[in-house]
């Protein structure tokens, strides 16, 4: 069965029922944001809604804006090969005959820069527009063109039509909103995978997370950079300043700036802020990248000369550092070896996404080595001495990889949207990232076409864990608050393993911020039973179950977090990002700053009223380690844990056995098949024998001897 129109060509487009519904819905509603999951076709959608607009205003234009040069193609092309419509036109920043081309144009495919180029130059009339579509609409944010297009054409053609498309628009409400508001959308429309009516078109995905050890002749060198972190952070504390991640120093940095133009004192901190940006990319580098990259950040930085790099330079330590760098130059980062091992098991097309360009160069370089045929895309911009790729150098190689002249595509951030690649079996992330928008954008490249698999490697303890839970945590909102804003229930059952099988409660896990190491209650959890694992946490100081996150302070620096603002900013994150969040205050003196008792109830007051956070007060940090472990008892008991991982929900009795089989001891996905293949039953595997199990390859007698200890062991009530 086949969509039928008379602008559309016969037996084209097959006709998928939600679709129609979708397209439909616009036409009666107006202005509307499309969320559907990359491969269900926002395209044939688009297409839909322009053959109906068409008809019915005849002296209408339609136009479709893309953010690059190849995806305004690959909206032409589309419409080339679905429509009976002729007058087809295409502008980018190359065309010259732009107003020609606009008058003969029925349907006007570009980039947003071209037309507000236009618009300012008086080029180019809305007026004759009645339907604007903004494809990856998640761009319309700031001073991007899409926002003064949008403005522009609701100003003059009020009656028109504006469809936005995305498959990830944000993981926040504030986000979701300020797209809608800047396109003048009041309708959401949103499918996901797990909806019934799209289910049978989704080939979909298998995730799996790869966790690998930060390499222990290495830990010296990450000693010494965090050594060098705290020196600085202890000088912004002094001040009453305590941001932690990227995006809170930036901020910090901002705010300072603003501040010093009336009050040069606080010009002396600016360095100390700068210093810890950069100090805080290069322990990204040394932890999720490898010793080289860090080396040569640190070469950039003897480069600078900024006050914030001499401020590093003046430490002793960061000499250290080079000269530890230096000797361990020749070590690979572990997921090198891992990465290749992944992919010569798995055999399979693949696309390896890695933030950086020079990471991008060595993992070309390793899988060469290795005899896996690679190759590095990257952007076209040339970067202190790596020169970028030419779009035609860009489209060769897409058409290289498409005949299979390479295995894998070895990928920064500009393979995530904006490209045609083509579909693959397999993406790697070498490094997960902390934005849900990039995550899904790459996840997206696989389960197009065939079922799919998603590796994310993960280095323990480091950034790596932080930055996934982070893009995991902002996809799982994105998602709720797009439910919310069209209409269907937000509830989203967990899936089975993301955090407990219901009914049998576990051991609670508390992520604490690494900063709090010194603080005495992570020793304290610890010496009270607690599992803590210590990362950086984007949001709180401890994280212990999916809904709770605690901000710790002392009462000095509660006092210190009124005067600069912090407090409210750190609340506002936290009920941003957690439904049941806590601070918890440490101490009773208030009288560090002279402020007044009535701003520290005011405070108090706000915090509890206004953003419904509960503040509770300890006397030191043996009582709030105490009551952080009451808390995580409590939410583990009502199967509630926190866990900075996700599993794929097993739905099949094969998905289900083989998610029993991996609880046991050391069993990855891999050796639980081995098992299952040999002993044919869960239950087999679970009475098998020690020796028997030592038959499995891979299974060592260590390994057997623990899954037999584990089985075995009787349960103790606590």
């Amino acid at each position: 069965m086949f969509f039928k129109h008379a602008l559309l060509k016969e037996n084209k487009i097959e006709y998928r029922e939600y679709q129609d519904i979708i397209a439909q819905r616009i036409l009666e509603n107006g202005n509307t944001l499309v969320v559907l999951p990359t491969g269900l076709g926002k395209t044939i959608i688009e297409v839909l809604i322009a053959i109906a607009v068409l008809e019915d205003n005849e002296k209408c234009k339609a136009m479709i804006l893309a953010p690059t040069k190849p995806l305004v193609n690959q909206h032409h092309d589309v419409f080339k090969s679905l429509t009976r419509i002729e007058e087809l036109g295409v502008l980018t920043g190359e065309v010259r005959n732009r107003r020609e081309i606009v008058e003969t144009s029925k349907v006007l495919f570009a980039t947003p820069q071209t037309i507000e180029s236009m618009l300012f130059k008086g080029e180019i009339d809305l007026k004759k527009f009645c339907l604007i579509v903004f494809d990856e609409a998640h761009r319309a944010v700031g001073d991007y063109a899409y926002v003064f297009i949008a403005e522009r054409f609701t100003r003059v053609r009020p009656d028109g039509l504006i469809v936005g498309l995305t498959a990830s628009p944000g993981g926040t409400r504030e986000k979701i909103q300020e797209i809608m508001q800047n396109l003048y959308i009041k309708n959401v429309e949103v499918k996901t995978e797990k909806d019934e009516d799209v289910k049978r078109y989704i080939p979909g995905k298998e995730e799996e997370w790869v966790y690998v050890e930060f390499p222990e002749d290495l830990k010296e060198l990450l000693r010494i950079t965090k050594d060098i972190e705290s020196d600085l952070m202890s000088k912004l504390r002094e001040a009453g300043i305590r941001a932690r991640t990227k995006a809170e120093l930036l901020e910090t940095q901002r705010k300072l700036i603003k501040k010093a133009e009336k009050n040069p004192s606080f010009y002396r901190l600016i360095p100390i802020v700068s210093a810890l940006i950069k100090w805080n990319h290069a322990i990204e580098l040394l932890e999720t990248q490898g010793v080289r990259q860090f080396r040569d950040y640190l070469e950039k930085i003897r480069r600078d000369k900024s006050r914030g790099a001499k401020l590093l330079l003046s430490n002793q330590s960061f000499f250290k550092a080079e000269i530890l760098a230096e000797k361990n130059i020749g070590k690979e980062h572990p997921k090198l070896k891992k990465l290749v091992e992944i992919l010569k098991k798995e055999k399979k097309k693949a696309i390896v996404f890695t933030h950086y360009r020079t990471t991008a160069s060595l993992i070309e370089e390793k899988l060469n080595s290795e005899g896996i045929k690679a190759v590095r895309f990257v952007g076209q911009a040339s970067r202190e001495g790596d020169k970028g790729l030419k779009q035609s150098e860009q489209k060769d190689l897409i058409e290289r990889f498409k005949l299979g002249e390479f295995e894998v595509f070895v990928a920064t951030s500009v393979g995530e949207e904006g490209i045609d690649l083509p579909s693959v079996d397999l993406v790697v992330f070498y490094e997960p990232i902390p934005s849900e928008v990039r995550k899904i954008q790459r996840a997206g490249r696989t389960g197009r076409k065939n079922f799919g698999k998603v590796v994310y490697l993960i280095t323990k303890g480091t950034r790596d864990e932080a930055f996934f839970w982070v893009s995991k945590h902002k996809e799982k909102m994105m998602k709720n608050t797009l439910r919310e804003l069209s209409g269907v229930d937000a509830r989203i059952q967990k899936t089975l393993g993301e955090f407990v099988v219901a009914g049998k409660p576990e051991k609670p896990v508390v992520f604490a911020d690494y900063r709090e190491e010194k603080s005495g209650v992570v020793e304290k959890l610890k010496e009270l039973g607690m599992t803590v694992k210590v990362i950086q946490l984007p949001v709180g100081d401890y994280l212990v179950s999916d809904r709770i996150a605690i901000e710790r302070k002392s009462d000095s620096d509660f006092v210190n977090s009124i005067i600069d603002g912090r407090l409210f900013q750190q609340a506002g994150e936290l009920i941003k990002n957690f439904s049941r969040p806590v601070v918890i205050v440490e101490g009773n003196d208030f009288s560090s700053r002279k402020v007044h008792p009535n701003a520290i109830r005011g405070a108090l007051i706000s915090l509890a009223t206004d953003y419904g956070i509960p503040i509770l007060f300890t006397k030191d940090y043996v009582e709030t380690a105490e009551l952080i472990t009451a808390i995580a008892k409590r939410e583990a008991k009502s199967g509630k844990l926190a866990r900075l991982r996700g599993e794929k929900k097993p739905t099949t009795d094969k998905e289900y056995q083989q998610y029993i089989v991996e609880s046991l001891p050391g069993v990855g996905p891999e050796l639980a098949r081995k098992l299952l293949s040999r002993f044919r039953t869960v239950e087999n595997v679970f009475t098998a024998g020690e020796k028997e199990l030592k038959l499995v390859e891979n299974l060592g007698g260590k390994k057997a001897k623990e899954i037999k200890r584990i089985l075995t062991k009787e349960w103790e009530d606590e």
